[in-house]
């Protein structure tokens, strides 16, 4: 239970007033307020310097349709902007819905349990007062903590779910586990046994609570990293790992796995590659894990660990500078692109030399990507002086007047060199660069204008039509959080980089016409740096 009453007190003079007048003023009195307690919906994992959205973010905006919204936000995003978005907004707290929001608060935490924010689920589950008895809260706040490698935090999450006379399985499963860690038998076998009741035996978890049971099998099972609770069993019976094990992972299990410093290699080195590539483990933390990979763990690892090696035997080397353009060079998907730029951005900062022009280019586009508008400057100004051609550097400078805004004159400048630059083979794929930069608020003169009507930009999918809908009619009603959830599901599956032009741009505008100025600018870099779509 989180206590949220505040006193506020008018602070009393401090030294004594001088003049009869103000001796004889009666203090002011201490005023007490009450603020409600924490729950589902207020609950906060950002403050407002952090980007958190104003409280009555959800004020216009119809509970049973914000269910149906969460419902479909996806598990793994492919786009780094629209995961930023979703997550500002899940993390927010403010004033629930009017109306019966308990169906939309369980898929507030479901959206973020999918996303695998371990660290910043538990902290909001923990205040969400008395929300964490509501069984599916408490199902992804316990998946939170196993992921975060807190057993005793997960169990008694479990423990305090009011799951009725028939808990949901997983409860019960998490029950046996529980029981199992501890070498209680008996309260495993009963957790099993009500399992299997209820419907929902399972032979792997019957045989995994044996193996951790110190009872195991004949031929014990082989590990299951699907959840983080299947994660942490099959780390506690020290299962093997079959081939192939990751395949079904979430992101929790990912995370679980990643942390878990016994856990078998090299599957704990990709899950912690993977797991820093959705988002939900820091850089620092991802080197930090896979700088703990044995030297004697050659195959089967990810690129950014071996390149990792390379970079920390001879640091800001031309060797480290090839290592890295090489891993950068090789991702195409902009999540994977955005990955390899977070995870080696102060090692380029540090960068004395590269190994040709093409990899100058690369590190550009890594800085653009991670917001260091510095130097990317500084190395775009060095490929332009050692002869990189204009139009390779067109998008690259398109995206970083986005990175600053694209407004006033910058703006209007870095339009007119993207269509000096393009020439006419890529005349249409300048004009979807410049149309990009207008829905920024980039000042499109005549000049401009005609170019885009003489070359309307082609290429690129359809946003979903539907959401696209339902985010102007957000727009029009000022639903804040609404209509970012609805941008977020209008990209698809691949993000804004896959977008048309005219799609694109209307997603940005709206995005900016409902204040969310800096997510419309990641929206337009992501673009811009994958540069025209197939």
């Amino acid at each position: 239970m989180v206590n949220r009453t505040l006193t506020l007190a008018a602070a009393l003079a401090a030294l004594a007033p001088l003049s009869a007048h103000a001796q004889s003023q009666q203090p002011t009195a201490i005023e007490v307020q009450r603020l409600n307690e924490l729950d589902a919906w207020s609950v906060s994992a950002l403050t407002r310097g952090e980007g958190a959205l104003p409280a009555d973010l959800w004020r216009r905006t119809d509970p049973a349709f914000l269910a149906s919204v969460l419902d479909r936000l996806p598990a793994v995003y492919e786009s780094p902007a629209a995961q930023a978005l979703a997550r500002r907004v899940l993390l927010s707290g403010g004033d629930a819905p009017r109306g019966d929001a308990a169906a939309a608060s369980r898929k507030r935490f479901e959206a973020l349990g999918k996303m695998g924010a371990a660290d910043d689920l538990a902290i909001m589950a923990a205040g969400s007062g008395n929300a964490l008895s509501d069984p599916l809260i408490a199902q992804y706040a316990a998946q939170a903590e196993l992921a975060r490698g807190r057993r005793p935090e997960a169990c008694l999450r479990g423990r305090n779910a009011q799951g009725g006379a028939t808990p949901p399985p997983f409860l019960l499963r998490l029950r046996a586990y529980c029981a199992a860690a501890v070498n209680d038998r008996g309260g495993a076998d009963l957790a099993l046994e009500l399992l299997r009741t209820s419907g929902g035996e399972d032979a792997w978890f019957t045989g995994a609570v044996a193996a951790a049971s110190g009872a195991p099998g004949a031929r014990p099972p082989a590990a299951r990293y699907e959840n983080s609770l299947t994660t942490q069993l099959s780390l506690a019976a020290q299962l093997r790992p079959g081939p192939n094990p990751l395949a079904n992972a979430s992101t929790l299990a990912l995370v679980a796995l990643a942390r878990g410093q016994q856990a078998p290699q090299p599957a704990r080195a990709q899950a912690a590659a993977l797991a820093f590539r959705r988002g939900a483990l820091s850089a620092q933390e991802a080197r930090e894990i896979l700088r703990a990979t044995p030297a004697e763990i050659t195959s089967a690892l990810p690129p950014i660990a071996l390149a990792l090696r390379q970079v920390e035997a001879a640091p800001g080397s031309l060797e480290a500078a090839t290592a890295i353009a090489g891993v950068l060079r090789q991702a195409s998907a902009p999540a994977d692109f955005n990955a390899a730029a977070r995870f080696f951005a102060d090692d380029i900062k540090a960068l004395q030399t590269a190994p040709d022009h093409t990899s100058t280019l690369a590190f550009a586009r890594a800085a653009v990507a991670t917001g260091d508008a510095t130097l990317a400057q500084r190395l775009v100004a060095g490929a332009r002086q050692a002869g990189v051609e204009e139009s390779a550097l067109a998008s690259v400078d398109a995206a970083l007047a986005a990175l600053s805004g694209a407004n006033g004159e910058q703006g209007a400048i870095a339009m007119r060199r993207r269509i000096d630059a393009a020439g006419a083979s890529l005349a249409r794929a300048a004009a979807r660069d410049v149309a990009i930069l207008s829905a920024l608020g980039a000042p499109a003169d005549g000049a401009v204008q005609s170019f885009v009507l003489a070359n309307p930009p082609q290429g690129g999918a359809r946003a979903n039509a539907g959401a696209l809908l339902a985010l102007a009619a957000a727009q029009d009603r000022r639903a804040t959080a609404e209509g970012a959830l609805l941008a977020v599901l209008a990209t698809g599956e691949g993000g804004p980089a896959r977008l048309d032009a005219e799609d694109l741009a209307s997603i940005i505008r709206s995005l900016r016409a409902l204040g969310l100025d800096d997510d419309a600018q990641r929206f337009a870099v992501e673009a811009l740096l994958a540069g025209q779509p197939g």
